[in-house]
């Protein structure tokens, strides 16, 4: 059995000594996120941490040239949190939370020939709904997922507009007391969102997505599993999906 991945998802990008395209006054707790997942990563033994991130400021091109996870890299070189060549990798084509652990899946997959044995995952507190949510999506919330907490806003606004902001992310996943949508498929909701996030260069989402299949796809495995995420619809469709690491005999 492998140790697994722990996965970083970034939220700005650091080049040049600065944080850029993030929220006013979070420099420190981005900061605190790279420092907890390095700990984490040194204190529950995972194979890999995956720092996750694609370039997904496109108003700051071409200035700024890193990827959120290349940035994540260079804040903790600068630090002393990492060395090169110590089990890090990185994930540079996330554009939302989803596509962060997914890719991350196919990173390590490509990394090591073989799925992570388990999943953890480092983000906002806020977020620990939606990730165990995604977990479900993915089938591995039987014993395979776990998640990390770090950092809060602190400021009153700051904390209402994040509250307000994630109980409307996450009610899109969930319909009453259905879970219709956690591999994020609606496409004016999540579709959207991505296409903000995407890189210029990329007329459209078929465009990025084919540059992914490019990084990750070494043996038609990850390329496969792109087409089953991108042919569902909101719904109850996601649970029909066979994924190689739910049936993968780690024994």
């Amino acid at each position: 059995m492998n140790g697994g991945l722990l996965m970083l998802a970034g939220h700005a990008i650091y080049q040049g000594g600065q944080w850029h395209g993030g929220h006013q006054n979070e420099d420190r707790l981005y900061e605190k996120h790279v420092r907890d997942a390095f700990r984490i990563f040194a204190g529950e033994g995972y194979q890999a941490l995956v720092l996750s991130g694609g370039r997904s400021r496109p108003q700051l091109a071409p200035e700024i040239a890193n990827s959120e996870a290349e940035g994540m890299r260079e804040y903790a070189l600068e630090a002393g949190l990492a060395a090169r060549g110590d089990g890090v990798l990185l994930e540079e084509f996330g554009r939302d939370s989803f596509e962060n652990l997914f890719f991350s899946i196919l990173c390590f997959y490509r990394a090591f020939g073989e799925w992570p044995s388990r999943v953890g995952t480092v983000s906002w507190k806020f977020k620990a709904l939606r990730f165990y949510l995604m977990a479900c999506g993915l089938r591995l919330a039987e014993g395979r997922f776990r998640f990390f907490g770090s950092g809060d806003p602190t400021a009153q606004q700051a904390i209402e507009a994040f509250a307000a902001a994630s109980a409307q992310y996450d009610a899109m996943i969930v319909r009453g007391d259905e879970i219709v949508d956690p591999l994020h498929r609606d496409a004016r909701w999540f579709g959207q969102k991505r296409l903000g996030r995407t890189p210029r260069e990329f007329a459209t989402n078929t465009d990025y997505l084919r540059r992914v299949r490019q990084e990750y796809d070494t043996d038609g495995r990850s390329g496969a599993l792109i087409d089953v995420v991108e042919s569902i619809e909101p719904g109850p469709a996601w649970r029909e999906v066979t994924w190689p690491w739910a049936v993968q005999d780690f024994l």
